[in-house]
């Protein structure tokens, strides 16, 4: 797979109507809606726009579940208490408030 940079998560995002922050399965149901919009074998579009979308929507996916899937998660008894100390908000801000896609 190619390089994870900011600027193709960030078009990779755009692709699939994700404005600025999204869950590992709001990513999945908002490529499952794109994908179902613009199939080849349901769309009434061109097909030939229809199967360069197709692809570009799942490259989009595959580089965002890979830039998510892996992302280094610390189970160590002191993050995981401080973490789960915080408000959601709080966490999530910490966790990926500077992070190109999320913050």
């Amino acid at each position: 797979m190619a390089t994870i940079t900011a600027g193709r998560l960030r078009e990779g995002a755009e692709l699939l109507g994700i404005r600025d922050r999204a869950s590992q399965s709001e990513i999945r149901a908002r490529y499952s809606e794109r994908i179902k919009e613009w199939h080849l074998d349901v769309s009434q579009k061109d097909p030939a726009e229809s199967h360069e979308m197709t692809i570009r929507l799942k490259a989009a996916y595959d580089l965002l579940v890979d830039y998510c899937t892996n992302r280094h998660v610390s189970f160590r008894l002191e993050d995981l208490e401080r973490d789960l100390e915080q408000s959601p908000a709080d966490y999530w801000m910490d966790r990926f408030g500077d992070d190109p896609i999320w913050g």
